[in-house]
């Protein structure tokens, strides 16, 4: 199957994914100030820019897009039908480098949590687990 879009129309749609202050990014932001948690935001110092960085208790957050990291048992994780070797590649190469950047950033005495956007459909569960977090501190 074909794709539906021009080569040039693609390219322009598949230009304004955003990567960071995305939608799933600000409900998290929104519930860190919720919890009166200070955090820093995409800290370039550390591997794999995460999301947010909470100091105080050494937590960096990823908030990760089903479909670009290939959460398990997710409907959202579906590869498109065209090009899927491509994109079977591409996403492959995203979980690899999430796996080592986790593995660093625990080295380096980080506590790594992600947080997928399919678990926002539920936020109260996602405060509850980010409470957790900070009643540690």
């Amino acid at each position: 199957m074909t794709d539906v879009y021009t080569k040039s129309k693609r390219s322009e749609i598949m230009a304004r994914i955003k990567g960071s202050k995305t939608s799933p990014e600000n409900v998290v932001a929104s519930i860190l100030r919720k919890l009166k948690v200070k955090f820093r935001c995409n800290v370039k110092s550390l591997p794999g820019q995460p999301d947010f960085v909470i100091l105080l208790t050494k937590t960096v957050i990823f908030v990760n897009g089903c479909f670009w990291h290939n959460h398990t048992n997710c409907n959202r994780a579906k590869l498109p039908s065209t090009h899927r070797a491509f994109w079977k590649l591409k996403i492959l190469g995203n979980k690899r480098r999430d796996r080592r950047i986790t593995r660093l950033l625990r080295k380096m005495g980080w506590h790594v949590i992600r947080i997928w956007q399919c678990n926002l459909r539920e936020p109260d569960r996602v405060i509850r687990r980010l409470k957790r977090i900070v009643d540690v501190a």
